[in-house]
């Protein structure tokens, strides 16, 4: 079953299973910040770079986050809505997971 996932609104303190491993996913998602050594899983933004080049740039990193930090979910897709004018992205991700 595939699952569209998008950046953490809330936290579920007691999410297990399925639920848990999409809650990671979105915590993952919601981590675009600067470089900061204790927070490797941290999706880094570029911002001064033509937009479609940072949405393929993004789009690596967080398959290798998810990948690195959730292996439990499979990446089958990743799109984005944003604003260019504004240079705002906004991951969504489908992934199925392996539980």
């Amino acid at each position: 079953m595939t699952h569209q996932v998008t950046a953490l609104s809330n936290v579920n303190g007691n999410a297990t299973g399925v639920e848990g491993i999409l809650q990671n996913v979105a915590f993952i998602l919601s981590t675009f910040t600067i470089p900061c050594p204790l927070r490797e899983y941290a999706i880094k933004c570029e911002t001064r770079k033509p937009f479609q080049r940072i949405k393929k740039l993004n789009t690596t990193r967080l398959i290798e986050c998810i990948q690195r930090f959730e292996p439990r979910a499979v990446v089958v897709d990743v799109d984005y809505l944003g604003d260019v004018n504004r240079g705002k992205l906004e991951p969504i991700v489908k992934v199925i997971v392996n539980a």
